[in-house]
């Protein structure tokens, strides 16, 4: 257990020095989003290209770390499906309390990976990126569409832009790159490299920055259960998951990294072009990402012993 609070505390340092820049208006208001942008579009995809470019599939067993990922996920979410008439919630209400039961925070997760297993490590949260983002995307495309009242227009605009995510869209590139035996050459696989070596620090003071602790007067109901179901019931499903498809360690600990993690800022994002309760998402999203601090731990050191 003390091992893995080390390893993860230099990860939360990271985001709550994001914040605390944030708040000292340093380097600048304009600086955050776009320091966002670029890690999203570049610097995050170049190290999942140079992880997986570099990867050996042939020891990984991927379908069984799919199906884990799979299934705990479809569990979790028609969990929260049937609690929908408990909740009596609004459509734009439930919608952000079912994306922050779901949505995981890649960022904090390909640090985290990255700090327990390396390099290793790295490839590992490339595939589980490969299958977890697709599929919470379309889940939650799917389910926040049909409880809110949007336009078809903005409805397929939405599924154009996750479809194109940057991220995916390198793990795709990574894998057939590294399957086809292509030469990166011209100093292009540097190039990568180095790009890539931005990516968690910036990416981490990003989300630290995006965080909101003032003004939190949602329903402390709706963002416990969607924490407690986020935190605790997601990483506990996989876990069994795990257990039960003999997934080998490293691979179910990055598993079970990915299932712990709060909910990322691409829930807001989502809440806000297809009618969510952006408000309460946002309040989600800080006080998830401030109690992984003490449950990704918890979570991961039951799991490690």
């Amino acid at each position: 257990m003390f091992q893995i609070v080390t390893a993860l505390t230099p990860i939360f340092l990271l985001i709550f020095m994001g914040w605390g820049f944030r708040r000292l208006d340093f380097p600048g208001e304009a600086f955050w989003p776009m320091a966002g942008r670029i890690t999203y579009y570049v610097f995050f995809p170049a190290l999942l290209f140079s992880s997986l470019y570099s990867a050996s599939f042939d020891e990984m067993h991927f379908g069984y770390v799919a199906l884990t990922i799979i299934l705990s996920m479809l569990l979790v979410s028609i969990l929260m499906l049937a609690l929908r008439r408990r909740l009596k919630l609004t459509g734009a209400s439930y919608s952000s309390f079912f994306q922050g039961g779901l949505r995981p925070n890649t960022y904090v997760g390909i640090s985290a990976a990255y700090v327990l297993y390396g390099n290793q490590g790295l490839v590992l949260a490339a595939l589980v990126i490969a299958v977890m983002i697709p599929l919470s995307n379309l889940i939650s495309v799917v389910v926040v569409s049909l409880v809110n009242a949007n336009k078809p227009g903005d409805r397929l605009q939405t599924v154009k832009t996750l479809l194109h995510n940057p991220m995916i869209t390198a793990c795709f590139l990574g894998i057939v790159a590294n399957l086809s035996g292509l030469s990166l050459g011209f100093g292009t696989q540097e190039l990568i490299t180095v790009l890539s070596q931005a990516s968690m620090p910036l990416g981490l003071l990003s989300v630290g920055a995006g965080l909101r602790f003032s003004g939190l007067v949602g329903d402390s109901r709706v963002i416990a259960l969607a924490s407690a179901i986020k935190l605790l019931l997601l990483p506990l499903s996989a876990a069994g998951l795990a257990i039960f498809f003999g997934l080998e360690h490293d691979n179910a600990v990055v598993v079970l990294i990915f299932a712990a993690l709060p909910c990322g800022p691409a829930a807001y994002v989502l809440a806000r072009q297809l009618g969510g309760d952006i408000l309460l998402m946002a309040e989600i999203i800080t006080i998830q990402t401030l109690a992984a601090f003490l449950t990704m731990p918890l979570v991961l050191g039951i799991f490690r012993t």
